[in-house]
């Protein structure tokens, strides 16, 4: 493997879930022979990944721009999860990115997490647990929270959404409880 990819800027919140920030497009065939990654979602409006490049490398990307600390829409939403859960229940492995992997990626990530069986707050446990930098905006939380009630309405789960104190709690734990260096080394 080539050095630069040593240690891209992304984790597995889930087993076939990649969260993260922008990667140089000279990663693609480490994205793809090394990770895996068949699909990837890029949530930015200020860059976009190169399709072309991206495909010659046997991976499609879905792109949802959005501005950074901003909700996705959710029309936007709705058809990442679609698009995302759809490749998951069919063993393929996607990487949501945004530029940092903080806010925008987290916010669609948190959305697929929820659509497959975890309830809101277990699912930012796990990805805060297994990506310490996930930390959505306010905006984005509130966003996440509004979308976790129409799912529960809609598909009749018996957890409940938590209030905006829990989830920021948790999603702004890295404060009071700063990683340690062997988190943040690249």
């Amino acid at each position: 493997m080539s050095e630069p990819f040593r240690r891209l800027n992304l984790d597995w919140v889930l087993p076939s879930l990649a969260v993260g920030g922008r990667f140089p497009i000279e990663a693609a065939e480490h994205l793809a022979r090394k990770l895996g990654i068949r699909y990837v979602v890029d949530v930015r409006v200020e860059e976009r990944d190169d399709e072309h490049v991206l495909r010659e490398h046997g991976i499609t990307l879905l792109h949802l721009p959005t501005e950074d600390m901003r909700a996705i829409r959710r029309d936007m939403i709705d058809d990442g999860v679609e698009w995302v859960t759809q490749r998951l229940a069919q063993g393929h492995k996607v990487y949501i990115h945004c530029e940092h992997g903080v806010g925008r990626s987290a916010l669609l990530a948190l959305c697929c997490m929820v659509a497959l069986g975890h309830p809101p707050l277990e699912a930012l446990t796990l990805a805060k647990r297994q990506r310490w930098q996930v930390a959505p905006s306010a905006a984005q939380l509130r966003t996440f929270m509004a979308w976790a009630e129409d799912w529960r309405s809609k598909h009749e789960v018996a957890w409940q959404v938590p209030e905006l104190k829990a989830l920021t709690a948790v999603a702004y734990s890295h404060l009071s409880n700063p990683p340690s260096a062997e988190d943040t080394e690249d």
